[in-house]
C-alpha cells in the first residue's frame, strides 16, 4: 500500500518543482465522455497538469493525463505574433520571439502539444531558413521531439540530419541521406529540402549533371514554401550552368555562324536564361539577381532578335 502511494504522489511532485509562479496558459481539456472545458495550465510533466478552473482562480488541481482524452493548449497571443513575423520572413526577430516563448512556457515543455516545445521547433526553422546551421546544431543538441504532435513538424525535425550533414560538408553522406528521405512520402515544402540537400551533394561529388535534375526539383517542388530552398537552387544552377566550357561556347557563338542550336551547351544556355528571368520575377524571394548572372538574361529570346533584348 506505501508503495502505491509514493507512486502516485510522484506527478504531482514533479509538477511541484516544475511549477513557476504566476505561470498559465489556457488549454481545452476534452474528457473520455466527449465533454470538454476550457483550463488555465500552470504546470506540466510527462504524464500530468496542474491547472486552474478559471483564469483569475487561485487554487488548482492535478490531473493525468492518462485520466482525460486529450488536452490542446491553445495558442499564446505572442505565439501568433511570432509566426507572422516568421511567415513574413522577419527571421531574426521571429528567432528572438519564439525564445521568448520557449523560456517562459518552461513548466510546461514536457506536456504533449505544449506551445514551448513549439515554439522551440518554430525557433529552429527560422535558423534553418537563414541557414543558421551552427545554430540549428546547437539547439537539436538540447531540443526534445516527443511533445509535437503535428506529423509535419516531426517529419521536419527528422529532415534536420540532412542540414547538419550540410552543416558538416558530408557530402556523401548527405546523397545517401537524400535518396533515402526521396522514397518517403513528403509534402512538397520537404521534398523541396530533400532535393535541394541532394543537389549539394551531388555539385560537391562532381556531378553537376545529376546536380542539375535534383535542383530543378528543389525549385519545382518549393512552390514558394522557402525562399532559401527556391532561391539557392536557382543560384546552383546558375552557377554550374556559368562554369560549364559548353555554355561558355554557345555564348561565344551566339548569334555566329558557328552557333549550334542543337548542342547542349546552347540548350543549357537557355536554360540558364530562363532560370535567371525566373530569379528575378519568383525564385529570388525579392533579392537581386547577383551581377555575375545579369548578362544570361540577354539570352532568353531567339539568336535573331538578341540585338533587341
Amino acid at each position: 500500500m506505501k508503495k502505491i502511494l509514493l507512486s502516485a504522489l510522484v506527478p504531482a511532485l514533479a509538477i511541484v518543482a516544475q511549477a513557476q509562479d504566476g505561470f498559465q496558459t489556457p488549454a481545452v481539456v476534452v474528457d473520455k465522455e466527449g465533454g470538454y472545458s476550457q483550463v488555465w495550465v500552470t504546470a506540466a510533466t510527462k504524464s500530468a497538469f496542474r491547472y486552474k478552473v478559471t483564469e483569475i482562480s487561485t487554487e488548482t488541481e492535478d490531473k493525468k493525463f492518462a485520466d482525460v482524452a486529450t488536452v490542446y493548449f491553445l495558442e499564446p497571443p505572442a505565439m501568433s505574433k511570432a509566426i507572422d513575423l516568421m511567415e513574413s520572413r522577419k527571421y531574426a526577430e521571429a528567432k528572438e520571439a519564439f525564445g521568448r516563448i520557449r523560456q517562459a512556457c518552461k513548466p510546461v515543455i514536457s506536456a504533449p502539444g505544449n506551445p514551448g516545445t513549439l515554439a522551440s521547433f518554430y525557433e529552429m526553422e527560422c535558423m534553418r531558413a537563414t541557414c543558421d546551421l551552427e545554430g540549428l546544431s546547437t539547439a537539436l543538441k538540447d531540443f526534445v521531439k516527443d511533445p509535437l504532435i503535428n506529423d509535419s513538424h516531426l517529419r521536419q525535425v527528422e529532415l534536420y540530419v540532412l542540414w547538419d550533414a550540410v552543416r558538416t560538408k558530408s557530402w556523401e553522406r548527405l546523397g545517401i541521406l537524400a535518396e533515402q528521405q526521396s522514397q518517403n512520402p513528403l509534402c512538397p515544402g520537404h521534398r523541396a529540402q530533400v532535393a535541394y540537400c541532394g543537389g549539394l551533394a551531388m555539385e560537391n561529388l562532381d556531378k553537376p549533371a545529376e546536380a542539375l535534375i535534383a535542383y530543378s526539383a528543389a525549385m519545382t517542388a518549393d512552390a514558394g514554401e522557402s525562399d532559401y530552398v527556391a532561391r539557392e537552387a536557382a543560384l546552383r544552377v546558375l552557377a554550374i550552368h556559368s562554369a560549364d566550357e559548353e555554355v561558355k561556347r554557345a555564348i561565344t557563338n551566339w548569334g555566329t555562324k558557328d552557333e549550334n542550336k542543337n548542342g547542349r551547351g546552347y540548350n543549357d544556355l537557355i536554360e540558364a536564361a530562363a532560370v535567371a528571368e525566373l530569379f528575378e520575377k519568383t525564385l529570388g524571394g525579392g533579392a537581386p539577381l547577383p551581377d555575375e548572372y545579369k548578362k544570361l538574361l540577354k539570352y532568353r529570346v531567339k539568336p535573331e532578335t538578341a540585338g533587341d533584348a
